[in-house]
């Protein structure tokens, strides 16, 4: 377990990352307690409300009083953006106290919000690029062999919006994300380092947790409220219930999914964050 012995407040805020059930949150209470410190959530799903088993919020009654931003902060129904959360933060940390804690592990927003982020054009939805996720990452490698080494095939979203890119700019997509000098005065990064299988364990425990706690239940409720369309269904563990509830897999199939998706998650996250900057690792 991590030590927070050396884990001094030197900055104004500070930045926890780690992927998903490495202990971060109970990492951030434990340092927020004793630095009277707010949090921040970095999770581009907890900011949805009602969607709260699925995408694992602490209850309040397990936050010890902490307050917590961007937490149910926006509808179901409403897409959530990385300049938005760099828009919320700003803000936030324009009326909060002096002791910030940024905790989560969506690697796109903590990487703009550290390393810089420039908006960028879309295509219209019927002319943004199409086809199997290997002849997509095919089509990236030949114009940005670099990205596309960095890039698993599996993650189609991310391959799409990189051949958008070129396909506005018509130069490598690697080439337009700006970069700013990371500001040591104003942030320290700590992250949680823990074995793949230790990793792969508190993964399945959790996934287990979720289903006893009602995430079924939640789902369909969910569905029914906001329809299958909503962009905060896009998390892991709604889809696969949704396939669940639709008869399209067994319940066994349904949870064995979800492991496996979430974990396969955790380690494109781990892949991110070893490429960040000045970050104190701490082992979990």
């Amino acid at each position: 377990m991590y030590s927070l012995n050396f884990l001094i407040m030197k900055k104004k805020i500070t930045v926890i990352i780690g992927p998903t059930a490495s202990g971060k949150s109970n990492l951030a209470i434990e340092y927020a307690k004793n630095h009277g410190a707010d949090i921040i959530s970095a999770d581009a799903f907890q900011v949805y409300k009602e969607f709260d088993i699925g995408t694992g919020k602490l209850p309040i009654d397990e936050r010890d009083g902490i307050r917590h931003h961007l937490i149910d902060h926006i509808s179901p129904m409403m897409a959530y953006s990385v300049q938005q959360f760099l828009n919320d933060v700003a803000d936030i940390m324009a009326t909060t106290p002096p002791s910030i804690i940024i905790c989560g592990g969506s690697a796109m927003y903590l990487k703009a919000l550290l390393y810089g982020y420039q908006p960028l054009k879309r295509l219209p939805t019927h002319d943004r690029p199409n086809g199997a996720p290997e002849s997509l990452w095919k089509r990236l490698h030949d114009v940005d062999p670099n990205l596309a080494n960095k890039t698993p095939y599996q993650n189609q979203s991310r391959v799409q919006r990189y051949l958008e890119l070129y396909m506005i700019y018509n130069v490598p997509p690697s080439s337009l994300f700006s970069s700013q000098e990371f500001d040591s005065s104003k942030y320290q990064v700590i992250g949680i380092s823990i074995e793949k299988e230790a990793l792969k364990d508190q993964i399945n425990q959790r996934v287990d947790d979720m289903i006893q706690k009602g995430l079924v239940d939640e789902v369909n409720y969910l569905m029914k409220k906001y329809g299958i369309n909503a962009p905060a269904f896009k998390a892991i563990g709604y889809k696969e219930v949704i396939q669940y509830l639709s008869n399209s897999m067994d319940k066994d199939t349904m949870i064995h999914t979800i492991k496996q998706h979430t974990f396969q998650y955790a380690k494109r996250q781990m892949t991110w964050f070893k490429r960040f900057d000045h970050v104190q690792w701490v082992s979990n």
